[in-house]
């Protein structure tokens, strides 16, 4: 009979009165990896708080390890010895990776921590090290995929027997994420329990033994694994295709000759004016030196970038929106919106850069709410942003793109962390951009969505450019 490490049982849980977990029943055993794809994001946050922490629920039961933790008539407030994974780094920057592996976990009572017996500890328990990382090195050091490794580690050495993992196609490259799975794989075999969340049924099949679909706070159906095929999770999606392709220009709007960086070799392409392209990279080196070059935070070392037809130098750089170059960040509701500031205000935030005046005149306010509301409705009327939905702060980021209209517009990670209704809807608002002749840069470190709103994409290697795509090739990937 298989071991059950966690069972939830009709869980029905609230929060500020709103339902946010409606009817829950789960089962994970010793050893499995057990998929969860959110097709709605409603309830993924309220879930891992409750694996974590014994909080009150309105109805239902919990087990962890074959034993009640929590149930509808007490909640005892404790904490679950589960281990979450995620984009939030769980690390201790100034602590060295031995350090974070032992010393950061309950129940230790020393005060004196000596490192040489923490790097003897470190390989006796992994005798082939950490992929190279040394014991000594500090946290902050580590690249994002080291992190996850060594916090992976110290879940094991935690004695976790259920670990969550996060989105990690959010943050890790695919061939990171390939060698990540193998270390999962191994660590199942051993007995650890997995929760595997993520964004897209491609992901979350390939590395699980069993998928639950959740929607709208409930789960609507659990897939075996052989039923992990696209013919059975098709019903539960939605078409991201939008709209024709839009010719671009002939005239390269960007272009880089032969560029050299830090992590660059010899790397060569254009993009046309109205044209949306993926670089897509299968480490995130060649993203950051882009990002640097672009925005005058480091220097070509060899080669050349030309601009609008005209050499693109570190000077120029140092001005990029003044050349007409906008960047929509990774998540950006949370770290591009000013939450002090209204709806209208943060829509026209650096409008006035462009009309060259510190105050819009209110005839030009007045035209700029006239056509934005035919877009968003009365919500350009609104005062606190936190009274808008995800999709509604979208809209914001995405119309202020759309008012200020650059002319090369780069998105980092544009779909990270949304849910499918929500990547749907990020689609719809780059097509718009694109409709507006904007030229389009999508920084990716997975297919993802990104090619449901492409024209070309380049994969990328090591430093170099080692394929180009065109639309045509891209059923290939799906």
């Amino acid at each position: 009979m298989k071991e059950e490490i966690l069972r939830i049982e009709n869980v029905t849980r609230k929060k500020d009165g709103v339902v946010c977990l409606d009817n829950i029943n789960l089962h994970i055993f010793k050893g499995e990896i057990m998929g969860m794809i959110f097709l709605t994001s409603r309830g993924k946050d309220e879930l891992i708080e409750l694996l974590c922490n014994n909080y009150p629920i309105e109805y239902g039961r919990i087990y962890y390890k074959e034993e009640l933790v929590n149930y509808y008539e007490y909640s005892s407030m404790s904490m679950n010895q589960i281990y979450v994974i995620s984009h939030n780094n769980g690390l201790i920057g100034n602590l060295s990776v031995a350090e974070n592996i032992f010393v950061m976990r309950k129940g230790l009572k020393k005060h004196i921590i000596n490192q040489s017996r923490l790097n003897k500890e470190f390989y006796r328990l992994f005798p082939e090290g950490l992929s190279g990382i040394s014991p000594e090195k500090p946290a902050y050091e580590l690249t994002h995929y080291e992190r996850c490794l060594v916090e992976l580690y110290r879940a094991v050495v935690a004695d976790c027997k259920l670990i969550v993992l996060r989105d990690l196609a959010s943050f890790l490259s695919r061939v990171e994420l390939m060698k990540y799975y193998e270390y999962i794989r191994e660590y199942s075999s051993l007995g650890i329990a997995f929760l595997y969340l993520g964004n897209h049924h491609e992901e979350v099949f390939l590395i699980s033994d069993r998928v639950a679909l959740v929607r709208e706070a409930r789960i609507i159906k659990i897939l075996s694994k052989e039923e992990m095929v696209d013919e059975h999770i098709l019903p539960y999606t939605i078409p991201f295709e939008v709209g024709e392709p839009i010719p671009g220009e002939a005239a390269g709007i960007l272009t880089f000759k032969q560029v050299s960086s830090k992590n660059m070799k010899g790397v060569s392409f254009s993009v046309q004016k109205g044209e949306c392209i993926v670089l897509l990279d299968k480490g995130s080196d060649i993203h950051e030196d882009f990002l640097d070059l672009i925005y005058g935070r480091s220097k070509v070392l060899s080669g050349s970038i030309i601009y609008k037809g005209k050499p693109y130098t570190h000077k120029e750089a140092g001005k990029a929106l003044q050349q007409g170059i906008m960047t929509i960040n990774k998540n950006p509701i949370r770290t591009m919106l000013f939450w002090d500031m209204n709806y209208l205000e943060n829509l026209t935030f650096l409008s006035d850069r462009k009309l060259g005046c510190s105050v819009i005149k209110p005839r030009i306010l007045e035209s700029i709410i006239e056509e934005y509301q035919s877009y968003v409705g009365r919500e350009i009327y609104t005062g606190n942003l936190k009274e808008l939905e995800p999709a509604s702060l979208y809209n914001l980021v995405y119309y202020r793109v759309h008012l200020y209209n650059p002319d090369l517009l780069i998105c980092i990670r544009p779909f990270a962390d949304a849910d499918m209704y929500l990547r749907r809807h990020i689609v719809e608002l780059l097509y718009q951009l694109k409709e507006k002749g904007i030229t389009i840069i999508i920084l990716s470190l997975n297919v993802a969505d990104s090619l449901s709103i492409a024209d070309r994409m380049m994969l990328m290697e090591d430093g170099r450019i080692i394929k180009n795509y065109e639309k045509k090739d891209f059923d290939m990937f799906f």
